[in-house]
């Protein structure tokens, strides 16, 4: 690593005040970075989690750049999570928010990650073994509120390796054939005799996914963590009023995630672009 790359580094990833991304983007570090770093491990500041990384996508350059990734929802996921709880992970991508879910369940809690597409698997299951995470178990399909099995093409240099979704393919040339599921009716869903934080981000499928499970949601009351992008859910067709309703109709408890803590909203035309925690009334 050249010296002036590891002072930028050093500089952005114990930088204590806000606007710690954007300074990570203006300080960039230079193209033989990501050469160097093939094939490599970096770790999060301030959390024991270890990552593979080549730097060549937001993700993993976030986490090289800051020493974080969404710190927001790490923060939640420890607050919602005790040893043996159970947690699902939906659209687990790379395995951070899944890692830090094993950490927080133990040996004797379960987490159940579900991440469709073959190359995002392959590098969920390196970060799992890295840090021995042998509570988590992938599902290699996309859930959602219908069944369906789909043939797919994707970019697997994506710099945003999360805006795949179902509805649309990423511009590449490799292709995939990906199963739909219900979560209601996954088997490994269905036999779990508790549930406690079920975390979503499927690129403006989340309403889909919550509509999938109902009946778990009701069963276990679980909170929830999921993505509310209003681009990505206009793509899909869905509104934020219509899944606020339904949240509420459920008996949750609505709250829009800062960088500070959880903000309550009152109603949907509150909601803005980022991040929804929800906790059922009776844990509220």
């Amino acid at each position: 690593m050249k010296r002036a790359d590891r002072i930028k580094l050093d500089f952005t990833r114990n930088w204590r005040l806000p606007g710690k991304e954007r300074l990570a983007n203006l300080l960039k570090t230079s193209a033989d970075l990501k050469v160097s770093l093939q094939n490599g491990i970096v770790w999060l500041t301030d959390e024991d989690i270890a990552i593979h990384t080549t730097a060549d996508n937001y993700i993993e350059y976030a986490i090289l750049s800051t020493g974080t990734y969404e710190a927001e929802i790490g923060k939640l996921i420890r607050t919602c999570l005790k040893p043996g709880y159970v947690a699902l992970d939906i659209g687990a991508n790379i395995g951070l928010q899944s890692i830090r879910m094993s950490q927080c369940c133990g040996d004797e809690g379960i987490v159940l990650a579900f991440e469709p597409l073959n190359y995002l698997q392959e590098k969920f299951r390196k970060n799992i073994a890295l840090n021995n995470c042998t509570n988590v178990k992938l599902l290699p399909f996309a859930l959602s509120d219908n069944e369906t099995v789909i043939d797919i093409t994707i970019n697997e240099n994506n710099w945003n390796q999360g805006t795949f979704s179902l509805n649309h393919t990423t511009g590449g040339d490799k292709k995939q054939q990906l199963t739909v599921k219900i979560g209601d009716k996954v088997e490994e869903i269905e036999k779990l005799a508790k549930l406690h934080l079920v975390k979503i981000d499927v690129e403006g499928f989340e309403f889909h996914v919550l509509r999938g499970l109902k009946a778990t949601l009701q069963k276990h009351r679980p909170r929830l963590i999921f993505e509310y992008d209003s681009n990505y859910w206009s793509a899909t067709h869905q509104q934020i009023t219509a899944c606020y309703d339904f949240l509420i109709e459920l008996g949750y408890t609505v709250y829009q995630i800062t960088q500070v803590g959880c903000e309550l909203i009152k109603g949907a035309a509150y909601i803005t672009n980022g991040n929804l925690f929800c906790l059922p009334v009776n844990n509220a």
